[in-house]
């Protein structure tokens, strides 16, 4: 049997488990918008933590952070440290309360309870399109990872566009037929496998070229190129990405929905504190390979890599997010890649499947149901809920396979959307004495923070012609800037919020601080 045949046929094996379980989970599905999205909000701590675990962790962990890391070093890690710990910290601070508002007055999406909050449908419509459209970036980097995955996986057999259109495929029929209760359920499974997976990739590729383990990496890595091993990235970038990751990523849908599902706030509480573990000890093997390959790619080894290999990488797939999968192909057993390469494609679609699953939810229930047939049936709605989701996976496949750069540098565009929440979101969820946010406020901010975002995202303002752009973390950082001053000036000169909705808010949330 060809090497690419075994890796093949292990992927396909880890494409068909998926399905199984969708289909599991579909005979328990009670066919209502509830127990589609958020499990009848009866999740336990297993599944709320591999849950979270495994969709914040995607073709983000397992590829891009490899280049990264072979570009630019150990900066990725010392700033993916800061955002994991404050991750797992705002999941904490904001999901108990998140949860317990949810549970209290039947919150399934976030404009449900940012509409509520602020007694307005124009902010429960925005809130929709905003998030619906800023997913779209996070959708387009599983469809790379994908695509590079199989196409790698497969030996070229399978070409980068057909590979990515499978997987994406394979995903959104899981989720059509299970709901996200499959999503839930195979994001158990995705997270077992790809946190192994990674590990073992991690070791053996590092002992295969530095049998001598990490000091003799960290001599060659020096020898190279010193700057690798010293924090390089400027404090502006740093902190964007810190606030980006760390809050940005935790307030797009397909986080925040997962609060929703929990069963109570101990779920919630151990949760968070094994999410930071997680998410903080992934990133270390994956440290391990990055550095690698910037030896091997300087280096080369006679007969084995050729110096430069991850520039041919770029020429391939557009960016040089295929090293790691390259890596696990050529230099592990088939069957061991093939088992490694799953557990990369488990990284993409558990987070993929959220995202699709999450996505079809807010243009169902904000969207159509609203405005659209606001007497249509719970059928009905899953029904609409299914036809969007695969016509999002279509979207994200058709911008991927325009290869449109590194994903680290697309993902930060997602979560630049999600941070111009994080005034309204506050501001629900923390009702002080005095409400700084009205809804005027909070719907000038998220509109004007979304645009500035934009326009200052050098891979959106950039092709429009926009003369000042910056990386996509730093725009989204500024647009929360703009975000916030544009949310309390125009709050101050209109009315203030009625009274009797902060104090609901604040008798339900008393149980968050017990």
């Amino acid at each position: 049997m060809e090497a690419w045949v075994a890796t093949t046929a292990i992927i396909v094996f880890y494409c068909v488990l998926c399905i199984g379980i969708g289909y599991v989970a579909g005979r328990s599905f009670q066919k209502n918008l509830e127990d589609f999205f958020v499990l009848s909000r009866k999740a336990g701590l297993i599944v709320v933590f591999l849950a979270i675990a495994s969709t914040y962790h995607s073709a983000f962990a397992f590829l891009t952070s490899v280049a990264v890391y072979a570009s630019t070093g150990i900066s990725f890690w010392i700033a993916a440290m800061a955002w994991v710990i404050m991750a797992g910290v705002w999941g904490y601070l904001y999901g108990k309360r998140v949860f317990l508002l949810g549970k209290a007055k039947c919150f399934i999406t976030p404009a449900d309870l940012l509409s509520d909050y602020y007694q307005s449908e124009a902010i429960r419509l925005i809130t929709a399109i905003v998030q619906a459209l800023f997913v779209i970036a996070y959708i387009v980097v599983q469809a790379i990872g994908l695509g590079i995955i199989l196409s790698i996986g497969s030996g070229g057999h399978i070409p980068y566009q057909e590979a990515s259109l499978i997987l994406m495929l394979i995903a959104a029929i899981y989720v059509i037929i299970g709901g996200l209760r499959a999503a839930y359920w195979t994001d158990v499974l995705q997270g077992v496998w790809m946190y192994i997976g990674v590990w073992i990739a991690g070791i053996l590729i590092t002992l295969k070229f530095f049998p001598q383990g990490i000091p003799q990496l960290m001599r060659a890595v020096s020898e190279v190129n010193p700057k690798l091993l010293v924090m390089t990235w400027k404090p502006e970038m740093l902190l964007s990405c810190i606030t980006v990751y760390g809050v940005g990523l935790m307030l797009l849908p397909h986080l925040w929905i997962k609060y929703y599902a929990a069963r109570d706030t101990w779920t919630i509480k151990w949760s968070s504190v094994g999410t930071v573990a997680y998410l903080s000890s992934y990133y270390i093997p994956t440290a391990f390979v990055g550095l690698a390959a910037a030896v091997l790619n300087a280096k080369g080894i006679p007969g084995v890599v050729k110096p430069g290999f991850i520039s041919e990488l770029v020429k391939s797939f557009g960016s040089r997010d295929a090293v790691m999968a390259y890596m696990i192909y050529n230099f592990t057993h088939p069957v061991l890649a093939g088992f490694l390469l799953a557990g990369a494609a488990a990284a993409a679609m558990s987070t993929l499947d959220s995202f699709l699953g999450s996505t079809s939810l807010i243009l169902t229930r904000d969207v159509y149901q609203r405005y659209v047939r606001s007497n249509a049936s719970e059928k009905e709605l899953v029904l609409v809920s299914r036809i969007l989701l695969l016509t999002w996976a279509f979207v994200g496949w058709y911008f991927a396979i325009t290869k449109p750069g590194l994903i680290f540098d697309i993902t930060a565009i997602a979560c630049a959307g999600g941070l111009q929440f994080l005034p309204a979101v506050v501001q629900a969820i923390y009702p002080t004495k005095r409400a700084w946010i009205n809804k005027q406020g909070a719907l000038s901010g998220i509109i004007v923070g979304s645009l500035v975002t934009i326009l200052l995202a050098k891979q959106i303002g950039g092709k429009l012609g926009f003369p000042i752009v910056y990386h996509p973390a730093m725009a989204g950082t500024i647009g929360l800037a703009f975000n916030v001053v544009v949310a309390l000036i125009v709050s101050a000169v209109t009315s203030p919020p009625p009274e009797e909705k902060r104090l609901e808010y604040y008798e339900i949330l008393k149980e968050a601080v017990e």
